[in-house]
């Protein structure tokens, strides 16, 4: 996919941080659709590896808007009304242990609630020189709104899968009703977790759709996988839907 540099302003200019790499999309604001993407990888994961593999010219275009999704795995969701009478750090605490790293939130006033998460200095300060007039946004708070962008009425597991994690949502009736993060090695622990929370919530998975999300259609684990559900699982031939979510959602953030 190639973008040429006149064409940028019509463009927003998406990336997603992660330990292994900085995906970098640019999406077309009226058709919601990639016009180029290229995935950034690099060793280590600090301020100096990331920037270091930031060359392309395609980062140096003046696009409409600039989105970044960053932040560390740890972040915790409370009602908005909560928020307003607290302190982020005192809420944090409560959920995680010491020490806690810089700490910044995001509202999602579509939910009522606020997302909690940790962002180190060097990742905010990394984006921010380069891209002075981008959003920062953590991948979960990305995750929700592109979740409820669609119809969320029936009942439905959302699962979005990361490196070595995946993250498990539950909605019903247009409200969250379960979401979590879990670490997984091999897909016999992503299943176990999926079904150990439909039976601690008492969800029958017959009556439940399946979203598969973070990976693509021709994911090679997705024929095992279906095995385990009784629904076919839903997975989109566009990558902006599948394996592009995190990048295509920011349009939904700017």
């Amino acid at each position: 996919m190639l973008l040429r540099k006149e064409d940028a302003f019509q463009h927003v200019l998406c990336m997603s941080l992660s330990e292994s790499s900085l995906e970098v999309s640019a999406i077309k604001r009226d058709t919601k659709t990639i016009s180029f993407h290229q995935s950034l990888t690099f060793e280590d994961f600090n301020r100096e590896a990331v920037q270091a593999a930031m060359t392309i010219p395609e980062l140096t275009y003046d696009y409409e808007a600039f989105c970044a999704t960053a932040g560390g795995m740890r972040n915790t969701l409370i009602p908005v009304d909560l928020f307003n009478h607290t302190k982020p750090e005192d809420v944090f605490k409560l959920n995680y242990p010491t020490p806690i790293d810089n700490l910044d939130y995001n509202r999602i006033p579509e939910l009522g609630i606020v997302n909690i998460y940790e962002l180190p200095l060097w990742m905010k300060s990394l984006f921010v020189i380069k891209f002075p007039r981008v959003k920062i946004i953590h991948p979960v708070t990305v995750m929700l709104k592109g979740v409820f962008d669609q119809p969320t009425f029936s009942p439905k597991i959302h699962i979005h899968i990361d490196e070595n994690s995946f993250y498990l949502l539950i909605t019903a009736k247009t409200k969250l009703q379960y979401f979590n993060r879990f670490e997984f090695t091999n897909l016999a622990d992503l299943v176990y977790h999926v079904l150990f929370v439909l039976e601690q919530k008492e969800m029958d998975q017959k009556k439940m759709d399946v979203c598969l999300y973070g990976v693509s259609s021709k994911w090679a684990q997705l024929s095992e996988l279906q095995g385990f559900f009784a629904n076919r699982i839903k997975i989109s031939d566009k990558p902006e839907m599948s394996d592009r979510f995190l990048q295509s959602k920011q349009l939904l953030c700017v």
